[in-house]
């Protein structure tokens, strides 16, 4: 199963699974809302972790996005952009503007460098033409990681989701469900997942794939890879105990991991939060044989 936004007044001309129908299948992001909860949640996650520095590092920079989001919002009308060929948001339907650019320089003026290798980034990044950065981003959005310094990637990947999580909070679309096996990249934009979350509330129980870049959630169905959509010989690992909110997936047909939070154990549990703070899992996990199928924008490879 696959999930493709079409406009709200096509939808009943639509033909889809009645049980599929009655799941919420995507949910666009609410930025500021996301932004604020983050920042709290990597400031008490901060407080008991062996990482505690650069989760009060990433706290920062959230904190910048979440102002960046409400002082200076986009507003676009997006409807023109809804089609039945690619993702709304993707660099095939929405060519890159210079628009995230004006978050980075605000971000680069803002954030206070806790150390100097920080601040030599910050330098190094100032001194880019918007060429330049335009390049970089782009290198990202199409996953040439390799191509971008991670710790400059760090700075415009903060920018660049502050841009693309406004404009899917304002697409004027409805999710339906194909038929297909492509559902590990976001549908909005087409950017890896960070982790899954499994949900309280009324969705309570549901799987939905959190995007690392416009902060969508869409849905996946549970004990399934999200890469190959294996629903064979399904592995977990946690680093505790089995009942433990953050595990990691594993797949033995393609050897892919991505983690998988419960809210349901921990009601406060946030995505990229919690993913950074759990690192130790990613590299337990890495040592028995498997590659992480999604990104953490604040976890770019050096």
């Amino acid at each position: 199963m696959s999930i493709k936004i079409i406009p709200q007044k096509q939808l009943e001309q639509q033909a889809s699974n009645s049980v599929i129908r009655q799941i919420p299948l995507l949910f666009f992001p609410s930025p500021q809302n996301i932004y604020v909860h983050r920042a709290k949640r990597l400031k008490t996650l901060a407080t008991n972790n062996q990482f505690n520095d650069y989760l009060s590092f990433c706290a920062q920079i959230v904190e910048l996005q979440a102002n960046l989001a409400k002082q200076n919002s986009v507003n676009v009308d997006l409807s023109h952009l809804l089609n039945d060929k690619y993702p709304p948001l993707s660099l095939n339907n929405l060519p890159l503007s210079n628009v995230w650019q004006e978050y980075l320089n605000n971000l680069l003026s803002s954030i206070t460098a806790t150390t100097e290798q920080i601040a030599l980034v910050i330098e190094q990044l100032k001194q880019n033409t918007a060429q330049q950065l335009h390049d970089k981003a782009l290198h990202l959005l199409n996953g040439k990681f390799d191509c971008v310094d991670g710790n400059e990637a760090l700075f415009i990947w903060s920018s660049l989701s502050v841009y693309y999580s406004q404009l899917a909070s304002q697409i004027k679309g409805k999710a339906i469900a194909e038929s297909t096996d492509k559902n590990c990249l976001c549908p909005v934009c087409n950017s890896m997942p960070v982790a899954s979350i499994i949900q309280l509330g009324s969705n309570n129980g549901l799987r939905y794939l959190h995007c690392s870049l416009c902060e969508s959630e869409w849905y996946v169905p549970r004990i399934k890879c999200t890469t190959c959509d294996n629903m064979k010989d399904i592995q977990y690992f946690s680093l505790d105990v089995e009942l433990s909110a953050t595990k990691t997936e594993c797949c033995d047909a393609c050897h892919s991991y991505l983690k998988i939070l419960d809210q349901d154990k921990d009601p406060h549990i946030e995505v990229i939060a919690d993913d950074i703070a759990s690192l130790i899992l990613d590299i337990k996990t890495e040592e028995e044989g498997f590659a992480k199928s999604g990104m953490n924008p604040f976890i770019f490879a050096q």
